[in-house]
């Protein structure tokens, strides 16, 4: 499977896991103390669900779909991060994304970009969530991105998600990425994959709520290690 695959596989998981479940990971809050408290520093207050959804069906049936996508990726804790399309969990991982990538095409054509007051914030996370791994498409992925960002500056988009879907979709089509979420393997070890003005990364990141650069690395190496042969 394609590096790009692989890696983006691997960032979202690290993504989605709290800080409570980094800290139970093997390893990971031994090998990574200054990350942990980096990671400890920058999480904020969880927000609010909005009491009445407007949609709670859709936000329901999105939920379901993010779930099914973490559920399909489990095992790329084991696997160091590999997608392997000619085993039964990377054929149910392939399943499970064209799946959710038909639904949500048809979610948006019929009811444009799910606001929070329509399904909530984590219905919304969903729909990104959802997006970054809908990469069957990427027209369709550039579609929800400029859809999404102008909910940013309201706060009613997460700019981290925002950040790695742009990454997702430059990386696609053979850019440098901007804010440094996307990895590969090379000599042996998980690395960032080529960054756009790369000395000033972190600044960037801090500018929508990522971890260093440094820190997200140790983290991914700790919890995805070295690639299978």
């Amino acid at each position: 499977m394609h590096a790009r695959a692989i890696v983006r596989a691997g960032c979202l998981g690290l993504a989605l896991l709290s800080l409570g479940a980094l800290a139970q990971a093997p390893d990971v809050a031994a090998r990574c103390p200054d990350a942990m408290r980096e990671a400890a520093a920058l999480r904020k207050a969880p927000r609010p669900e909005l009491a009445n959804a407007t949609r709670p069906a859709l936000r329901y049936n999105l939920l379901l779909m993010a779930r099914h996508d973490q559920e399909a990726r489990a095992y790329l804790l084991s696997s160091g991060g590999r997608i392997e399309p000619a085993t039964p969990q990377g054929a149910r991982l392939a399943e499970v994304d064209a799946r959710n990538l038909q639904r949500l095409k048809h979610i948006i054509a019929l009811d444009g970009f799910p606001t929070p007051a329509m399904v909530g914030f984590d219905g919304v996370e969903a729909v990104l969530l959802l997006t970054t791994h809908g990469t069957a498409d990427p027209d369709f992925q550039e579609q929800v991105l400029k859809l999404a960002s102008p909910y940013v500056r309201s706060g009613e988009v997460r700019a981290d998600q925002v950040a790695t879907l742009t990454d997702d979709l430059l990386r696609a089509r053979g850019e440098k990425q901007r804010y440094g979420t996307q990895f590969e393997f090379r000599d042996g070890e998980l690395r960032p994959a080529p960054i756009e003005d790369e000395a000033n990364v972190d600044a960037r990141r801090r500018e929508v709520g990522l971890l260093s650069l440094a820190s997200e690395m140790c983290l991914t190496r700790a919890m995805f290690g070295a690639p299978r042969q």
